[in-house]
């Protein structure tokens, strides 16, 4: 038997090889789009304008379920919210790619480490069968958590350790589940963590319908639109499955901060110069939103001697708010250029035989970005195809016009 599985794998390898290097269809990937009624098409985060949301052409969105029940077993508000949420989206016709809960949730939420022993897996499986059947006749799909490999999103496991929450989660609801309802995860781009995971999760991709990945290629730095389909390529190259685009997105504002701007902002904290803030240590880190210090909690613990200097270095581009000059295809970060990328990208995405689906990150702007807590950085807050107040940018029309023709 594991000399026949060792064949089927090489087998599947070659095709994928082939397939993607000559832009073939694959047939796994035809069975999710027609049953699904075409190329998935969805964005994260929706907002209830449910009517220009269809006008676009979405028929997918993308939200967190939250975590099920508290520490007395009671089921959570969220939880309630999320599931009459759903239904709003499904009475009007959408379906929910529905990302299950973080490990931390259940860690905060009911008390307990989700693959920490034998006892724990059993009840993190029984609560993946229990969110699939409790929401599969409202949702449409499922991500099981996301970007795990990010230290910020797998806390406190280890990538070994993510790899199993996902695992388990996909093999208990793969038992159960209509072959209609697609199941799969995601990671980060292709970052060397992100491989990580992949290699991780390949005894569990028989589990799998679909694999997901999260680009922003070009969002800081020279890229072309294709270099997202030859990422896409090389993922189904190395997993064997359908890949579903479960983020990607432009930010409509950005780009370098003169010397005035980064002196205003040094300002607004009470400071002349960088060096000034670095000394004053832990009283400057005090000044800081919550977001930034929880950033930096989490990210470098152990180390508060250092989060004053890591402010001005690591995180410096969220301190100012700044991002990098250059970007794909030189298209400027304006409203006007986050329509063109767009444009730009989906007509190449479009092309790819081996892409299930696509889903824009995402669908309204933010207040402050949830790293750093700050409103004038563009990394969490302008990546909306509609501006905070529900109108919509330059770059709804041009996705509605690439996806609809109209």
């Amino acid at each position: 038997m594991k000399l026949l599985a060792f064949f089927e794998s090489i087998i599947v390898a070659i095709s994928c090889f082939f397939g993607s290097i000559f832009n073939l269809p694959d047939k796994n990937v035809e069975k999710i789009i027609e049953n699904n009624g075409g190329m998935i098409y969805g964005v994260c985060h929706p907002n209830e304008n449910y009517e220009m949301l269809g006008d676009a052409g979405f028929k997918w969105v993308r939200f967190d379920i939250p975590c099920p029940y508290d520490r007395s077993g009671n089921v959570t508000q969220a939880y309630k919210d999320f599931k009459e949420r759903c239904r709003g989206y499904a009475e009007r016709g959408f379906k929910v790619m529905a990302v299950t809960p973080y490990p931390r949730d259940y860690i905060s939420g009911m008390g307990f480490n989700p693959v920490e022993n034998e006892e724990n897996i059993a009840k993190t499986k029984g609560l993946a069968v229990f969110l699939y059947n409790d929401l599969k006749d409202i949702t449409g799909a499922f991500q099981i958590t996301n970007e795990m490999g990010l230290v910020g999103f797998m806390h406190p496991l280890t990538i070994e350790e993510a790899a199993l929450y996902i695992g388990i989660q996909l093999e208990a609801i793969s038992e159960i589940k209509d072959e209609s309802f697609p199941i799969g995860y995601n990671s980060a781009d292709l970052i060397q963590v992100s491989r990580e995971l992949h290699k991780l999760m390949k005894p569990y991709l028989k589990y799998c319908d679909y694999v997901g990945i999260d680009l922003y290629t070009g969002v800081q730095g020279k890229a072309e639109a294709k270099d997202y389909v030859e990422k896409i390529k090389k993922l189904y190259r190395m997993t064997g499955k359908p890949i579903i685009l479960e983020e990607f997105g432009f930010w409509s504002e950005g780009g370098p901060k003169s010397a005035e701007q980064k002196a205003e902002i040094l300002g607004i904290y009470g400071y002349s110069t960088e060096a000034e803030a670095i000394a004053d240590g832990a009283n400057f880190v005090n000044k800081l939103p919550s977001q930034f210090r929880n950033t930096l909690s989490l990210e470098h613990p152990g180390e508060e001697s250092k989060w004053a200097e890591l402010v001005f270095g690591q995180y410096s581009n969220h301190f100012y708010g700044e991002s990098s000059a250059e970007t794909i295809e030189n298209i400027p970060h304006t409203p006007d250029g986050q329509a063109q990328y767009f444009k730009s990208v989906i007509t190449e995405l479009q092309k790819c035989k081996c892409l299930a689906g696509m889903i824009i990150y995402c669908c309204q702007d933010m207040g402050t970005c949830w790293v750093c807590g700050h409103s004038w950085c563009p990394f969490e807050t302008k990546w909306g195809i509609f501006n905070m107040d529900g109108t919509p940018k330059p770059a709804y029309y041009a996705v509605k016009e690439i996806i609809t023709g109209k």
